[in-house]
Order: structure tokens, then sequence, then C-alpha cells
């Protein structure tokens, strides 16, 4: 007795006998999408592909072409370069690894989902009806794939400079902020006299006062040579932070 075919091999058996043409959105709704990307195709091709899940890569005989995992493999990338450049530009005098922790955020898997959230991209993909009530994981992956398979199919379509401005207008600066605004201000304080080459900072303990179980701590932060800024907490720790936050923007104006 010959055992059954594996469940893929089946669908792929059975979808030789269905159409090869690639789902499309209708004219009106595709509009509605370009209008939300900001970009129009030249080729829509690009973006019926990049809105393709792998989930029905069955459809066409297992074909990679047909999904938009390759566009998400290239989108990744220049994805990667963009976002490089920007923070570059927007934080000339920041160190390596102060750059690396914000740039893992703004191109992580969550940030592009959200990204795609924000457009209402997942009300357009082309995936398997079992995609839609197994959702897993603290985002959705596929709409975060889809993002970066749109920035491929800009790029293919009309280049670098229509990508730089697709992930410009919809990476906003104020996700660059919060981004920034998330890093720990001693970690910042510490990187920013690395790069000016300044001592690094001291924390002081100025005063502890209330109860045992409410303590407060006032601390001062201090490089020398350039400045000190004091700070309360309920904690040291707590208080430590917002000294140096305190003094970094103090020293970033100058």
């Amino acid at each position: 007795m010959s055992k059954p075919r594996p469940k893929r091999k089946r669908l792929r058996a059975a979808g030789r006998s269905l159409p090869r043409k690639r789902p499309e959105l209708e004219a009106e709704r595709r509009e509605a999408l370009e209008k939300r990307l900001g970009y129009t195709f030249k080729n829509v091709e690009w973006l019926h592909r990049a809105l393709t899940h792998p989930s029905l890569i069955d459809n066409y005989d297992g074909d990679a072409q047909f999904s938009n995992q390759r566009l998400e493999f290239l989108g990744d990338r220049v994805l990667g370069l963009v976002m490089a450049e920007l923070l570059i530009a927007k934080f000339p005098a920041e160190r390596e690894g102060y750059l690396t922790k914000i740039f893992h955020q703004l191109v992580s898997g969550e940030t592009c989902a959200e990204v795609g959230e924000a457009m209402g991209l997942g009300d357009y993909m082309f995936v398997d009806a079992s995609m839609l009530k197994n959702k897993k994981g603290s985002y959705d992956k596929s709409v975060a794939d889809a993002v970066e398979a749109i920035i491929a199919g800009i790029y293919r379509d009309s280049g670098m400079d229509a990508a730089r401005d697709f992930i410009k207008r919809h990476w906003v600066m104020e996700i660059v902020e919060r981004e920034v605004s998330q890093q720990n201000p001693k970690t910042r304080l510490s990187d920013w006299c690395g790069a000016n080459r300044a001592p690094y900072a001291v924390y002081k303990i100025i005063e502890q006062s209330g109860p045992d179980h409410e303590p407060v701590f006032t601390v001062q932060a201090s490089v020398e040579g350039k400045g000190a800024a004091t700070e309360t907490g309920r904690s040291r720790q707590e208080a430590e932070m917002a000294a140096a936050d305190r003094l970094l923007r103090d020293l970033l104006r100058g």
C-alpha cells in the first residue's frame, strides 16, 4: 500500500489545475492603497507581488516568484541602508553603539508591522484563508513582511530615491524620537562623552530624604569641564537616570 503524499505536495498537485494568474486588486482598491502608500506604481505587478503571502505559493506550483518572500529579502536590505543614512545624518555626534541600538528597533518586525498597520495594509493582502485565523506572536509578521516587500517593489519600480522617499514618509521622525527616548539616559550620556572626548559622567548623591519605605534621592550628574545637573527620584537609579537625561539635554543644546 502506497503512502499518502504529504499535504504540500497534494496541494501543489491540485494547484496545477488552477489558473496561474496572480490575484490582483480592483482598480479602485489599488488606487486607494497607493494613496495610502504615497506612491503610484508604474508596473503594478510589483505591488501585487508584494501583497501576495507565501501561504498562496501552492496555487502557483511552488514558484517562489509568485510570493513576496524574495521582495521581502531585498526590501529588508534597502530599509537597512536608508535607515542607516537617516540616523547618521540625524545624530552626527553619536557613537556606533548608540546608533546600532536605535537602528535595530527601527528596522525590527514590530516597527515594520506598526507602519503597515497604520496604512491598513493587512486589508489589501492576498493570503490563504487559514492565515486569517492563525495570527501568532506579538505582532503581525505577515504585515511586517509585506511592508519590506513593498519597499523592494518601489525600489524595483522606480529606484532608490523613490524607496527612500517612501521610508522617510512612513518612518516618521516621531518613531525615531520614541526609540531615542527609550534608550537608557546614562548610556546615552556615556556615548556622548565618548564621542566628544570628554571625561565620563560622575554621579553623586546630594541628599536622601523621606521614610525608609518611600525614600527620595537627589543625585547630581556631572561631566568635568562640561556641566552638571541635579534631579530627584524614588530610587538612586531613577534619580541618576533623570539627572543624566537633564544633563544630556543641556549639553546637546550647547
